[in-house]
């Protein structure tokens, strides 16, 4: 069995994106939805509300687990209660099962996933997956990689917090010594994608920005600027990205998400 865990705060689109994908190789979506963002924003619980959108393509393949926090839960201290508060609805797997934990926006490539499980088994360890990273569009890649999601076997971490930060305390720092890494990108980091309303909310919704102006971040991300909108964090330029025909069979249904026709 290969459950597959995130978070979700109103990103429908890369959430069906994610889906589309994954289902190659994922067995089972678990989706912890709490009712206040990062930065400590009330939200109603937006993808436990609309599950059943997803029960015909999916039927039971998802679940959802909703956390309530209040005002004084925020940033870190929320991230790592969403992601320890995925621990109980992990308890029914068996040991030998896979797990990946990671963010909505870190997909693996199904096609280097046999590669991933491989290399686990070989190391017993859990994979800290290399992803290429990739701002407000499918082809605006970043001058740096990511370290994203990773994959484990449930008995070799007893929460998806730890196994993510690769430490129990509450950390932004993912501390990745406790997992093998591979010598080539396994998947994407597709950030900061949406429409306008998106970027705007995530903004006010996340650690790193939710002090800052969200017009004046829209706007460095729609003049190509990503330097400007993530402080200075990462350069981007425009590319001819070269996903697999699997991958580029969903993502060809969102025009709106390239720069370049497609």
């Amino acid at each position: 069995m290969i459950i597959d865990t995130f978070l979700f705060n109103n990103e429908f689109d890369m959430l069906d994106i994610h889906l589309a994908i994954s289902e190659n190789y994922v067995d089972q979506w678990i989706v912890l939805e709490a009712s206040r963002t990062f930065s400590g924003l009330e939200k109603p619980y937006n993808l436990f509300n609309n599950l059943e959108k997803y029960k015909k393509r999916y039927g039971d393949r998802i679940k959802v687990v909703t956390l309530e926090l209040d005002e004084t839960q925020t940033n870190l201290i929320c991230e790592t209660m969403m992601r320890k508060g995925l621990a109980p609805a992990l308890e029914k797997y068996n040991l030998e099962d896979i797990i990946i934990h990671g963010d909505l926006d870190e997909i693996i490539d199904p096609t280097k996933w046999n590669k991933i499980v491989s290399a686990m088994d070989e190391h017993n360890k859990p994979v800290s997956c290399g992803f290429e990273m990739f701002l407000y569009k499918f082809d605006q890649k970043a001058e740096r990689g990511w370290q994203g999601s990773v994959v484990a076997r449930k008995k070799m971490f007893e929460t998806p917090h730890d196994l993510y930060k690769g430490s129990t305390e509450i950390t932004k720092k993912k501390r990745r010594t406790n997992a093998v890494g591979l010598s080539e990108p396994v998947g994407w980091h597709w950030t900061w994608m949406g429409d306008d309303e998106i970027i705007k909310t995530k903004v006010k919704s996340c650690i790193e920005s939710q002090h800052r102006n969200p017009e004046e971040i829209l706007s460095a991300f729609k003049e190509k600027d990503t330097r400007a909108a993530i402080n200075h964090k990462a350069g981007s330029s425009i590319v001819t990205p070269d996903y697999p025909e699997i991958v580029m069979n969903v993502l060809k249904h969102y025009p709106s998400y390239w720069h370049n026709s497609i």
